[in-house]
This record gives structure tokens, sequence and C-alpha cells, in this order.
């Protein structure tokens, strides 16, 4: 008999920290992300710069971010689970 089984306390445990992790995560990245939309959105009102210009620096600002955070993630995934 295997000592793994879906109903063991560690495993249950184990589920609901991933679950709060998740939900961190994705409540950050959407404050993150939301907050460069603003800064964004303000400085080039203010300036009244292209249209085009925003949204290049839209894309980049995400993708800079996406590529920063994803290494960070997976070397959080990389560490050994008790």
């Amino acid at each position: 008999m295997s000592s793994d089984t879906a109903d063991s306390p560690g495993r249950a445990g184990g589920t609901i920290k991933s679950v709060a992790n998740t939900t961190a995560r994705l409540a950050i990245d959407l404050l993150v992300i939301t907050g460069w939309v603003m800064l964004l959105t303000l400085f080039f009102l203010q300036n009244a710069w292209p249209r085009w210009a925003f949204y290049a620096l839209l894309l980049l600002g995400i993708g800079v971010y996406v590529t920063v955070t994803a290494a960070w993630r997976t070397s959080d995934s990389d560490e050994p689970t008790a």
C-alpha cells in the first residue's frame, strides 16, 4: 500500500497553500499591470503623444514584466516539496 493518498492531511495542506499562493500571485500581477496601464495612460494624456507609442510601451512593459517574473516562478517550482 502506498502512503501517498489524496486523503492524507499533508496533501490537503499543500493544496490549500498552493491555492493561496496562486491567488496572491494573481492579485500582485493584477496590481502591477493595472499600475503600469494607469501610469502610461496619465503620462500619455499629459504629453499628447501618439497612440501607437502608448500601445508599444504597454506591450513592451507587460512583456518585460512577464519575462522577469517567469524566471522567479520557475526557480520557485524547482524547490523540493515536502
